[in-house]
């Protein structure tokens, strides 16, 4: 009687645990798949190091998920198969329980853009990196000016900023040795330097990107003629090193600044870029439209005006003055 009575309340209690078992299996299960109260999507970062602790309270405070000592619970189980990693996640409307589970142990944080615009300093550059809170670490590397691609770039919170510059010197060289094997042999420019210089020149005087190959060609023709470039961005290079943007207009007495950079003063190239050309100015400069244009002068629709003598340019330096002169009385 006694061992029958035992195993009597040893089944009882086994069905009963089984029982309690299932039950908790379905709460837990209905729980994780059911969808969640979130209105809008919202994304938030989880930093580095954050335990599963106060990954349920941010969780619960920003309204992703509910029952937050239920979710720390299943989450720690979770996490022994598939540990959940900081990162920065967008958290989709009424997302369940499982599928943040899902996003935070996959490790696909929120994919940003980067564009840093064709004609940009180095500093310009650095500042613009250096400005973008969700990359991490500190810029220590020397990079000479114009050695870093425009372009768009694509990074994760946490990424380095230096992975950025690395990024942006292997395009810029990528793409120099790409030009450099359309650079004609008759061509003034001889080594990858004198592209890169040469190019970052065109990319701060053209208007618009037609007028690139243009603008080259009359470059080049001064350069085989031994004609100063006479280019203003060097000279506002000059003044400015490239550490911040010249909010006038130049002088003449920035024209006379003794600066290897101020071409109004040296003969030839510049000793080194101004900016940080993108692809298209670069291919101009291996490949100059064919002009036999000397001189240019912005007109007023965004572009230049190109002539072949100095008197057809002071005729068209003449009519640009004009039409200033003209606007500023309207006004």
């Amino acid at each position: 009687m006694l061992v029958n009575s035992f195993l009597k309340i040893k089944l009882i209690a086994i069905i009963s645990l089984a029982l309690t078992t299932i039950t908790i299996a379905n709460i837990i299960g209905s729980y994780l798949v059911l969808p969640g109260r979130l209105a809008e999507k919202k994304i938030v970062i989880i930093k580095s190091g954050s335990s599963t602790h106060k990954i349920s309270i941010i969780l619960e405070q920003d309204g992703i998920i509910q029952h937050r000592i239920l979710f720390e619970f299943i989450s720690k189980l979770y996490g022994f198969y598939k540990p959940l990693k900081s990162g920065e996640y967008e958290f989709t409307k009424a997302i369940s329980p499982y599928q943040v589970l899902s996003k935070l142990a996959s490790g696909k944080s929120v994919v940003h853009r980067l564009t840093i615009a064709e004609g940009q300093t180095v500093s310009e550059i650095i500042t613009k990196i250096n400005a973008e809170e969700r990359l991490f670490g500190q810029i220590n590397l020397n990079i000479p000016e114009g050695y870093l691609m425009p372009s768009t770039y694509f990074y994760t919170y946490g990424d380095l900023r230096e992975k950025i510059i690395d990024e942006m010197r292997r395009g810029m060289s990528k793409a120099l040795d790409s030009v450099m094997l359309k650079l004609k042999e008759d061509s003034p420019l001889k080594t990858r330097k004198d592209v890169l210089i040469f190019a970052s020149i065109v990319e701060k005087e053209a208007g618009n990107e037609k007028e690139r190959p243009l603008i080259a060609g009359v470059f080049i023709n001064r350069l085989r003629k031994g004609i100063k470039l006479q280019a203003d961005p060097t000279v506002i290079y000059a003044v400015t090193e490239g550490k911040y943007k010249l909010n006038r207009a130049l002088s003449r007495v920035d024209l006379q600044i003794a600066s290897k950079y101020n071409t109004y003063k040296i003969v030839g190239l510049p000793p080194g870029p101004i900016s940080c050309p993108g692809v298209a100015s670069l291919e101009a400069s291996v490949l100059p439209a064919k002009t036999d244009a000397l001189y240019f002068v912005v007109d007023d629709s965004g572009g230049h005006s190109f002539s072949s003598t100095l008197q057809e340019h002071n005729m068209h330096v003449q009519r640009f003055r004009q039409r200033v002169k003209e606007q500023e009385i309207k006004k």
